[in-house]
């Protein structure tokens, strides 16, 4: 195992996506091309509560900032943000006495639909920052996901303080500085090239007690809890690509942003290889599909197996039965269970 081990695979909830896609149908737009060439699952309409690897949210991020433009765009992730994060989140904040409290702890909250989300607040010189740290790459889906990292916080504050909340200074990692006027305003001190997002926030907002209603403290589900464990992200990243995918090392990699031989090494640290993992998603999956009552043969057709007997024999490797005498067996078992 290597002494000083790598960032885990960064994940982000699927229905970000999907309301994304569901907001840029509204502009009259086909989701169903972003969602190819952004590298999504071809059932993302179906997802919600399943992981996806980061990469291809910002790919579609990208996507539809080019499609839309700026103005759009803003309008589009601000409205997703609202809909789809807020609502799950802001009940989480409730037993804070400041925002500077639910700030501090806003990592642990935001574990709820993201990982390796890396903030905190700092206070130098007599002023506050809160800070989100991001891997910097220089590509364009890079500073697009960075625009959504920047509203995201902006949002938050707003829906906490129930003001119209903008920072006085900014500090981004990107140089692009025209796209965060067009979205946040001219108002705002932008500085650009910084190791990360850091938003200057003023005492009188620091010490204000959340405003937070009964609706927006509805029970929540509980916050994940994450395994430090490499290959378990990988398969909790790559279960939304088996139905309708044949998926490759090098498909899997690409979609976790490594190389094959990256991906080989770091799960071999963890005694394990992309085979067995892939036999595991194929087995948990085709599992599903059963108790979903469809046939084998558009199971194997959807994992991507040429014929029926390929997937029998995978799946008999996988399981040391076939799928027939799994139905029969093991299927029928459970059933014969949840009766009353």
């Amino acid at each position: 195992m290597s002494s000083n081990p790598e960032p885990m695979t960064s994940l982000i909830k699927s229905g970000y996506a999907r309301i994304l896609l569901e907001l840029f149908r509204e502009y009259n737009e086909d989701p169903h091309k972003a969602i190819r060439d952004s590298g999504l699952p071809p059932d993302l309409f179906e997802l919600d509560q399943e992981f996806l690897p980061q990469e291809p949210v910002k790919r579609l991020l990208y996507l539809l900032g080019n499609q839309l433009g700026m103005n759009n765009f803003g309008e589009l992730i601000r409205t997703a943000i609202k809909q789809k994060a807020l609502p799950r989140l802001l009940g989480e904040f409730a037993e804070c006495e400041t925002v500077r409290e639910a700030l501090e702890c806003s990592r642990d909250v935001f574990a709820f639909d993201s990982t390796n989300v890396r903030v905190g607040l700092e206070t130098t010189h007599g002023r506050t920052w809160y800070w989100c740290k991001r891997d910097y790459d220089a590509s364009q889906p890079f500073v697009w996901s960075e625009v959504w990292a920047v509203v995201y916080a902006i949002e938050m504050i707003r829906a906490l303080t129930k003001t119209n909340w903008t920072p006085k200074q900014l500090k981004v990692q990107h140089d692009e500085i025209e796209l965060y006027k067009a979205i946040i305003g001219n108002s705002t001190q932008y500085f650009v090239s910084n190791e990360r997002i850091e938003w200057l926030i003023e005492d009188e907002i620091l010490e204000q007690r959340p405003i937070i209603s009964s609706k927006d403290s509805a029970p929540k589900a509980p916050l994940v809890t994450w395994h430090a464990n490499f290959t378990d992200q990988v398969f909790t990243a790559l279960m939304p690509y088996v139905r309708e995918h044949n998926l490759t090392l090098d498909n899997a990699a690409k979609l976790l942003k490594m190389s094959p031989r990256t991906l080989q090494r770091r799960l071999n640290e963890e005694r394990t290889n992309f085979r067995h993992i892939k036999d595991n998603l194929v087995f948990t999956v085709a599992v599903e599909m059963m108790g979903e009552d469809l046939s084998l043969t558009h199971i194997a057709n959807q994992l991507g197996f040429s014929d029926i007997s390929h997937f029998s024999r995978s799946f008999k490797r996988i399981s040391g039965l076939t799928p027939k005498l799994y139905q029969r067996t093991i299927l029928s078992l459970n059933s014969n269970h949840r009766s009353p």
